[in-house]
């Protein structure tokens, strides 16, 4: 048990370090595309800085701290992956979660089922159903005997053709 907790702890560690050095990566060059306009991913811009200081160039205070962003970001990676490895996960990882639960977001409820009230009705066939549910139908909607209809048009057909002789 302890072992897999020492490989869990090893590939959250993995993780987050992946995560910080990716992070710390895109937050150099936009630094350094803001002040310097150079892109640090680019090979033209190490070719262009190595023909500047092959050229002769002297350092200023610009450059030096140009510089020493660069060679500085490999060290400022190994402390932040050391301090990783020896950080705990559990809370890193709960607390997120915690802070969502506590949103006001209700918990799920699950609906009170009295057994007192359940009624157990006899197994019907499938004709009875259906013959429930034409039934319940004819009385939602309630539709005249065509044959009486009928009768009754005729009726008053010939009542019209008697009132006009």
């Amino acid at each position: 048990m302890k072992t897999i907790k020492k490989i869990c702890h090893i590939l959250c560690a993995i993780a987050f370090s992946a995560l910080f050095a990716v992070a710390f990566a895109y937050a150099l060059r936009y630094i350094y595309l803001y002040y310097y306009k150079i892109d640090l991913f680019l090979p033209q811009t190490y070719a262009a800085i190595s023909a500047y200081w092959n050229s002769g160039a002297t350092l200023r205070g610009e450059d030096f701290l140009l510089l020493m962003g660069i060679f500085m970001a490999v060290p400022v990676n190994i402390v932040a992956w050391i301090i990783i490895f020896h950080m705990r996960f559990a809370p890193l990882i709960t607390t997120p979660l915690g802070w969502l639960a506590s949103l006001g977001i209700g918990e799920y409820k699950a609906p009170v089922i009295n057994i007192k009230n359940l009624k157990v009705e006899e197994k019907k066939t499938l004709e009875q159903v259906v013959q429930e549910r034409i039934d319940i139908e004819k009385k939602k909607n309630p539709q005249p005997d065509s044959g009486k209809f009928r009768q009754d048009i005729i009726e008053k057909i010939e009542e019209e053709k008697n009132n006009q002789n």
